[in-house]
């Protein structure tokens, strides 16, 4: 696993390699219900001394924790940096340059967007020359997650019980004759949108704007996504070119 593989800026730095491993083995943690020593050991092909060393390390910051059963788990100072990154709304780098560059490639507005607080947030957009822009949907925006491509791809990927959670929060409320209204029919958008990969707005927020959204993975877990939004005449010309360099590019974002 390499932790920089998202961001081709920090490939070629110096990294240390304790605090990589380190942070390797907090995520790995973070992703399962509990790892003992051995596991950790021969996941990432270290000696029991060196991961002792690194896990106890990590418990006496607070990161994990070790319970009775020798399994080490999230520890209770990790809360902090979920809770920094869930209010933060920097966009990394390599993600601004990415959705510029599909905008200037494509020549229709692009979006980023990601989970803050239990919402489906635009954190960035990007105009390409067409300059055609989905009302109200500016960096910001978190509303109406049941019409937009991105809330839909999010909650697809999304915990079981965040998905059943929002689910029955929302309020369906129709948009345009093409929102999707009723729960059944959502569930099954959602079960789609899982088996393809990715997510359509058809004129589901607003008459005549198609969207297109890809994922991004960190690991097995989507982080964000990207739409792409195109006047839907524009789009049924240039669907399947806008799909090919969506899927490249989130591609090139994600991690394994």
């Amino acid at each position: 696993m390499d932790i920089n593989t998202g961001n081709p800026e920090l490939k070629s730095q110096t990294r240390i390699q304790s605090v990589s491993r380190a942070v390797q083995i907090l995520i790995a943690v973070a992703e399962s219900e509990g790892l003992q020593a051995k596991e950790v050991s021969e996941r990432f092909g270290l000696s029991l001394p060196t991961t002792y060393h690194l896990l106890t390390t990590l418990a006496a910051e607070g990161m994990v924790t070790k319970d009775e059963g020798r399994y080490f788990r999230l520890g209770p100072r990790a809360a902090i940096i979920s809770e920094a990154y869930s209010r933060a709304d920097v966009v990394p780098s390599n993600y601004t340059r990415a959705i510029h560059s599909l905008a200037q490639s494509t020549g229709e507005t692009t979006y980023l967007s990601v989970w803050r607080n239990g919402a489906v947030k635009v954190l960035a957009t990007a105009e390409g020359i067409h300059a055609v822009r989905v009302v109200g949907l500016d960096a910001g925006y978190s509303d109406n997650i049941h019409a937009r491509a991105s809330g839909k791809l999010l909650l697809a990927f999304a915990a079981a019980e965040v998905r059943e959670a929002a689910i029955k929060q929302m309020r369906f409320t129709p948009l345009t004759p093409n929102t999707i209204t009723k729960k059944k029919d959502f569930g099954q958008e959602l079960e789609a949108i899982r088996e393809r990969g990715h997510s359509f707005d058809k004129q589901e927020f607003q008459l005549g704007v198609d969207c297109v959204c890809f994922p991004i993975f960190q690991s097995d877990h989507v982080t964000a996504c990207i739409t792409i939004s195109s006047p839907s005449a524009r789009f049924v010309e240039t669907k399947e070119a806008l799909i090919a360099r969506l899927a490249e590019t989130t591609a090139k974002l994600s991690t394994s």
